[in-house]
């Protein structure tokens, strides 16, 4: 026993730091070197922006802390899928590689220990190069005083434990299905958790939770209760869980019927490929429902806060547009131009294709939450209409400039600190007036809706334009290799 603890110690650590290291490597040679290595600079210039125009708008400085951690608590949910990926999927989109993930097939190593090592790799990988910078980047939030560093590292701390507290959620919903508890169940349960959570008005008692700053007795628990859960998500977690085999029906007769106005074999392939995989259709639904909820979260934490709620149709059609960038994600996440170049089509051709298979796609996906959003907060008849027509004008706006700017890798500028900057400022520049609106005229007037109605058609036109250039501008560097 002497002599294996001291083994394992020496072996865990050298896994964790091999694990590190090829995080780096990827992350690097994926983004293009340097541009990854400013990302940490341009996600502190955000926030730190952010956080002072909020402030110079009226917005209470605990209102913009409250944001950080919901955005803290959204990538930690997203970040705790990483270590449950199948090396399959990771080839479709990154090409043949071998993973170090994978070594428990091939070292004396379980596989549990090894997702560990992963997951805690991840928190403190992404809790340095994700949420150091915007803590540092708060720094003005806080107030710039010689106490302001301490600050910062209790800022640090405290959005270190909601991200990992994301990522304890996620990994205990993903052992529960290996476990074989139904997915429908589990969106049953965190349904019926939010509906309590409503109706017995918890808002305060939830926002104490998320928002551990103030209160160290708080942020103790909650990160104590996060290893807890942790720990026993993995120790549940089976992992040799499989899906099980299934007799697969006719897809593409389905599909054919779902969509009989288009004959565009592009544009089914897209639908069937989209069918097909994990999650299926229902994947850009869960996307934007989580969006709706998060925003939904935080217009609550700012009316508890500082009474003020925004028009819900200008605020939530302008928010939910952004699932504009995750419904294209999923249309384009196991799909290469490169695999339509040995047939005769044109680049051209597939970004069109992918176009109208968004628009069938991301519409249905989007009205729901948009509907239940305006039903919810009691949103006007003209706010509820001048809202639907911010929601489908940004969406196809958002669409356009991710399309243009990334092409059919949506996901690898995420890191890249140039397209991520432009990305940005592009979804910035008409979003931030509109929310400004949106918390100001609180219900708005028929000639402030048509106004924004008018540039929710003018924005959409942009996107229409920037996701027509975008096929003949991917075709080109295609071309030049």
């Amino acid at each position: 026993m002497s002599r294996s603890a001291p083994s394992l110690r020496r072996t865990s650590w050298t896994l964790f730091r091999i694990l590190a290291r090829e995080e780096w490597r990827l992350h690097t040679r994926l983004f293009g070197g340097w541009r990854f290595v400013f990302f940490p600079v341009v996600v502190a210039v955000l926030a730190g922006l952010g956080g002072v125009a909020l402030l110079a708008n009226g917005t209470a400085r605990s209102t913009v802390v409250a944001g950080l951690h919901v955005l803290a608590l959204g990538f930690g949910l997203y970040s705790g899928t990483a270590g449950f990926v199948g090396s399959d999927m990771l080839e479709n989109v990154f090409g043949d590689l071998s993973l170090v993930l994978s070594s428990s097939t091939t070292l004396p190593i379980g596989r549990r220990h090894l997702l560990a090592l992963f997951l805690l790799k991840d928190a403190l990988f992404y809790g340095i190069v994700f949420v150091l910078p915007m803590a540092i980047g708060a720094g003005p939030v806080l107030g710039l005083t010689a106490a302001t560093p301490l600050s910062v590292l209790a800022l640090w701390l405290s959005l270190s434990i909601v991200f990992a507290a994301g990522m304890a959620v996620t990994v205990a919903l993903i052992a529960c299905r290996t476990r074989g508890v139904p997915a429908w169940a589990i969106v049953a349960a965190i349904g019926g958790a939010v509906v309590v959570a409503w109706l017995t008005d918890q808002t305060s008692v939830i926002s104490a939770v998320l928002v551990p700053l103030g209160s160290p007795a708080i942020g103790g628990a909650l990160a104590i209760k996060t290893l807890v859960v942790a720990t026993a998500a993995l120790a549940a977690y089976d992992p040799t869980y499989g899906r099980p085999a299934r007799t697969a029906g006719d897809r593409f007769a389905r599909t054919s019927d779902v969509v009989p106005f288009t004959a565009d074999p592009l544009v089914r392939k897209t639908l069937l490929d989209l069918a097909r995989s994990s999650g299926g259709v229902w994947k850009p639904v869960v996307s934007a429902g989580i969006l709706l909820a998060l925003v939904a979260a935080l217009v609550g934490v700012v009316d508890s806060i500082t009474g003020v709620e925004p028009a819900p149709g200008i605020f939530f059609g302008g928010v939910l547009g952004l699932s504009a960038f995750t419904t294209y994600n999923w249309l384009t996440q196991f799909d290469a131009v490169e695999s339509y170049l040995a047939y005769p089509v044109s680049v051209a051709d597939v970004f069109q294709a992918k176009r109208v298979a968004f628009v069938l796609v991301g519409g249905p996906a989007v009205a729901g939450p948009y509907l239940a959003a305006v039903v919810w907060f009691e949103a006007t008849i003209v706010d509820a209409a001048v809202g639907a027509i911010l929601l489908a004008g940004y969406a196809v706006y958002y669409y356009g400039l991710t399309v243009f700017l990334a092409g059919f890798d949506p996901n690898e500028f995420l890191f890249d600190a140039v397209r991520f900057s432009l990305f940005t400022v592009g979804v910035a520049v008409p979003l931030v007036p509109t929310l400004v609106v949106g918390f100001v005229l609180v219900p708005p007037t028929l000639p402030i809706g048509a106004a924004l109605a008018l540039s929710g058609v003018g924005v959409g036109t942009i996107g229409w334009v920037l996701s027509s250039r975008a096929g003949p501008r991917w075709e080109r560097r295609y071309r030049q290799g």
